[in-house]
């Protein structure tokens, strides 16, 4: 038991080393790509994908609508091929006819073996193991990110990493085209949800060298409170550090926003995990507010992070209080299974916002919290997740900036129907993927 808590902490470390290796990168290309070439940007892209994979191989490639060709600008000069002098192709056929078709990633740890591989080029280096992710922007194919030929099997972190570079690399795409303008993104939401993910990293970014700061501050006032001589300053010290503590407490809000506090998934069968929280949200809620259950029975696990999960329900279920003020009111948590949720599309009426991750699944486990209270205007609701943006006063808006972003980090949706004096429903869609069946 005592080497598998320790294997697992060891486990827990190295990806959290990794994810802010990976946003300190994404946070230095953000700040660098009005000043760089596609180019440029694309061999950084190369250099990353490898180092944080640890793949032997990588690509990033574009597509040219107006010249019907690939260009893969990382493949001149970079000894990461035996293709060098391939530098642009006008098809890719095999398995990246499937990822173009599907328009989703592949991943193959056994690449011989797949019935749509139709082998490589004279000269090409073997591949053994790939993962191909499409850059799509407006449900059209704009490039590509590869890897290849890691020591290890790919999986769900690596397809994490190429994904959040994919990401960038969409938007940025859009941005070289000159068509990335506050006018032409309103409306788009896998645009959108780009955009937010970038906003996510710098400030996550920024967040942990405050909290760094913050420390070296407040350890440097406890030392101050100890020498005789700083005595009559002691109350302006007392001031400062409870500054200091105020701020300490909104750059936690801060890394919670921009990092999604996802840092253990497991399988979980909610029709277990509800009840056991749901006693902790009653302690929550007021006396005159009703808390109430449904959870559909038989449901498939799915691989989520439990403490997420719980940050998630208390934020909605204090919210749906909030909604009533001071009267009566009753707070429904109901869990199902769909297969009809309108992924990225944009709501055809003014009372219903998403904000997807921009991750396709065939199912999804639907957790919905829903009251009757006095609801949110349609021209707020589409800000409710902007992070600061609230109608309670200063200090707030960060609760559900957060949930946006654990959803996201889970490749989750939400979803928000709110009516004036007829009450919200939050939506939490969560995927159900091959993985959650292992």
């Amino acid at each position: 038991m005592r080497r598998g808590a320790i294997k697992e902490i060891s486990r827990l470390k190295e990806e959290l080393s990794l994810r802010r290796k990976l946003e300190n990168r994404l946070c230095k290309l953000s700040c660098e790509a009005p000043e760089k070439t596609l180019e440029e940007i694309s061999r950084e892209l190369v250099r990353d994908l490898k180092e944080l994979t640890g793949s032997q191989l990588a690509a990033v490639g574009v597509y040219s609508e107006t010249k019907k060709r690939w260009y893969f600008p990382n493949f001149v000069g970079l000894n990461n091929c035996g293709l060098k002098s391939y530098f642009a192709v006008s098809r890719l056929g095999g398995v990246f006819e499937k990822v173009f078709r599907e328009k989703r990633p592949y991943v193959s740890n056994a690449l011989s073996r797949d019935p749509h591989h139709r082998g490589l080029p004279e000269g090409h280096v073997p591949i053994k193991r790939v993962l191909i992710h499409p850059v799509v922007v407006k449900d059209r194919i704009k490039g590509l990110m590869m890897v290849a030929n890691a020591p290890r099997r790919y999986g769900a972190r690596e397809r994490e990493i190429v994904e959040k570079l994919g990401s960038f690399y969409g938007f940025l795409l859009q941005m070289k085209e000159g068509v990335a303008s506050p006018r032409n993104l309103n409306g788009d939401p896998l645009l959108d949800t780009q955009r937010a993910r970038t906003l996510n990293l710098l400030v996550g970014n920024l967040a942990h060298k405050f909290n760094n700061l913050l420390n070296v501050i407040w350890a440097s006032l406890e030392f101050a409170k100890f020498r005789p001589e700083h005595r009559p300053f002691e109350p302006f010290l007392e001031k400062a550090e409870r500054a200091s503590q105020e701020l300490s407490g909104l750059v936690r809000q801060l890394l919670l926003y921009a990092r999604g506090e996802v840092l253990g998934k497991k399988l979980i069968h909610l029709e277990e995990f509800i009840p056991r929280v749901t006693e902790f949200l009653r302690s929550l809620l007021p006396p005159q507010i009703e808390l109430r259950t449904r959870v559909k029975k038989k449901l498939p696990p799915v691989r989520v992070d439990p403490v997420a999960l719980e940050q998630i329900l208390v934020n909605l279920v204090v919210n749906a209080a909030e909604a009533y003020s001071e009267k009566e009111g009753s707070i429904l948590v109901r869990v199902d299974l769909t297969s009809r949720h309108h992924h990225l599309r944009t709501s055809r009426t003014p009372y219903r916002v998403r904000f997807c991750s921009g991750i396709p699944a065939k199912q999804w486990i639907v957790v919905e919290v829903k009251d009757q209270g006095r609801g949110i205007p349609p021209e707020l609701l589409p800000r409710v997740a902007e992070p600061f943006y609230s109608t309670k006063g200063l200090g707030r808006g960060l609760g559900l900036a957060a949930v946006r972003n654990i959803i996201w980090a889970h490749d989750g949706c939400l979803s928000l129907f709110s009516s004036p004096e007829k009450g919200t429903s939050v939506k939490v869609y969560l995927p159900l993927s091959e993985d959650n069946q292992k």
